[in-house]
């Protein structure tokens, strides 16, 4: 699957994700990426990362990812943005909830972005 830019990617990981496509989201991922944590830990690797999101899938968690910019060089991309994960909780209540995201896509030798690096909830404080 070629992803031909980060705003691709963004949209066939938030299609997968509410497709149930667990291989299909894992797929957009290089395999030594990282995830950042709302406390700052990091959770590093597609398995790792696998066990995150197969928690979204389970959970009918719908993906809403706009990216405002892309900063991009021929191989490294930093997009900022807005996700919003909505579904319903334990109790059957509805709830959605949005983070300022950033996000850095790397271009792989076969010219398509993966995802490298991603702070869902923003950077977390110092």
């Amino acid at each position: 699957m070629l992803s031909g830019s980060p705003e691709a990617v963004s949209a066939a990981f938030a299609a997968a994700i509410e497709a149930g496509d667990l291989p299909g989201a894992m797929a957009l991922w290089l395999e030594d990426a990282v995830m950042i944590q709302p406390d700052g830990a990091t959770i590093q690797g597609r398995d790792t990362i696998e066990a995150a999101l197969r928690a979204l899938i389970d959970h009918d968690i719908a993906l809403d990812i706009q990216l405002a910019r892309v900063f991009a060089t021929a191989d490294v991309a930093v997009g900022l943005g807005t996700l919003t994960m909505s579904g319903t909780d334990a109790d059957g209540r509805a709830f959605a909830q949005r983070s300022q995201s950033v996000v850095i896509f790397a271009r792989r030798p076969d010219g398509a972005w993966r995802l490298a690096l991603d702070a869902p909830w923003g950077l977390p404080e110092a």
